[in-house]
């Protein structure tokens, strides 16, 4: 069984800030065992640019 988790990072000052922020979480995340499902980028409400990443881990489920 899979746990999904979305993380959510937004800036208004730096898109480079953003891009090392969402390296430092993809690089920590996959040492962990986490699977990356998906990044992606785009921009909210105010205009500040977002950053959106899936993660999925999987879960032992006990035999029965």
């Amino acid at each position: 069984m899979k746990n999904y988790e979305i993380i959510k990072l937004s800036t208004m000052w730096s898109t480079d800030g953003l891009r090392n922020d969402v390296e430092r979480i993809l690089n920590e995340k996959s040492r962990l065992g986490y699977e990356i499902v998906s990044v992606s980028f785009g921009i909210n409400l105010w205009w500040a640019p977002t950053a959106f990443i899936t993660l999925a881990s999987t879960i032992a489920v006990p035999a029965q």
